[in-house]
C-alpha cells in the first residue's frame, strides 16, 4: 500500500517523510486552506526538494489554468490534484502537461466519475463537505466497495491510525483491486501543516 502525506508546510518534515518511504508528498496551493504551502514556503523551496522515489503533488481548487501551470513548472511538481469543480476539458489541458488526479467528494452516493476516465491518470475519493478540502471525517467506504473503479485511486477522508484494519478489508473488495494509495493528513497532525512523524511512521509500518 502506497502512502501520500498531504498538507506539508515544512521542508524538514518533507525530507523526513521521504526517508520513511512515503511515495507521495502533497503541497496545497489553495489560499483558503489552513495548510496553504505558500504561507510558509516559496515555489523555489518546493523546486529544490528533489526526492528520489517520491512524487511531489500540488493540490489546486478551481485554479486559473495559466497560474496552475506556472506553479507546476516553478515548483517542479510531478502530479497535480484537482480538488474543485474542474471540467473535463480543464483536466485534459492539465494532463497534457503533468500527471493528473481528479478528486470526487463522496456524500450520500458516489459521484459519476465516468466522464473523467479518459482525461485524468488517477482518481481520489474524499469526504463531501460544503467547503473544498479536508474535513477530517470519513465517508462511508461501503458506498464504493462494490464498485469497479477503472483508474488507480487514492483513498482519502479523515484516514487515521485506527483505520489499518478497515483498509485491509477494503483491499479485498472489488474496489480494492485498483486502490493505489492512502491519502493522510489531519489525523496525523500536531497542528495544521505540522505532522506527527512518529504516528505516520507507525501507520506506514502497519502496511509493510
Amino acid at each position: 500500500m502506497q502512502i501520500k502525506v498531504c498538507g506539508i508546510t515544512n521542508m524538514e518534515q518533507a525530507i523526513a517523510l521521504q526517508a520513511m518511504g512515503v511515495q507521495y508528498i502533497g503541497f496545497i496551493f489553495y489560499p483558503a486552506s489552513k495548510r496553504y504551502a505558500l504561507e510558509k514556503l516559496s515555489l523555489a523551496d518546493v523546486a529544490n526538494f528533489k526526492p528520489a522515489g517520491v512524487k511531489k503533488v500540488g493540490v489546486f481548487v478551481n485554479e486559473p489554468l495559466d497560474n496552475l501551470l506556472h506553479i507546476v513548472k516553478n515548483a517542479g511538481l510531478d502530479l497535480v490534484q484537482l480538488h474543485g469543480d474542474e471540467t473535463t476539458d480543464y483536466c485534459e489541458n492539465v494532463r497534457q502537461q503533468v500527471e493528473t488526479i481528479k478528486v470526487f467528494r463522496v456524500g450520500a452516493a458516489v459521484p459519476d466519475f465516468g466522464a473523467y476516465e479518459a482525461v485524468v491518470d488517477y482518481f481520489l475519493f474524499d469526504t463531501d463537505s460544503a467547503l473544498y478540502g479536508g474535513t477530517g471525517q470519513h465517508f462511508n467506504w461501503e458506498l464504493i466497495k462494490g464498485s469497479n473503479i477503472p483508474k488507480p485511486y487514492f483513498l482519502s477522508g479523515g484516514i487515521g491510525p485506527n483505520d489499518v484494519q478497515g483498509v485491509q478489508v477494503m483491499e479485498k473488495t472489488k474496489a480494492g483491486k485498483t486502490l493505489l494509495a492512502l491519502d493522510i493528513n489531519s489525523q496525523f497532525e500536531l497542528a495544521p501543516g505540522v505532522k506527527n512523524l512518529e504516528k505516520i511512521k507507525i501507520f506506514i509500518n502497519a502496511f509493510i
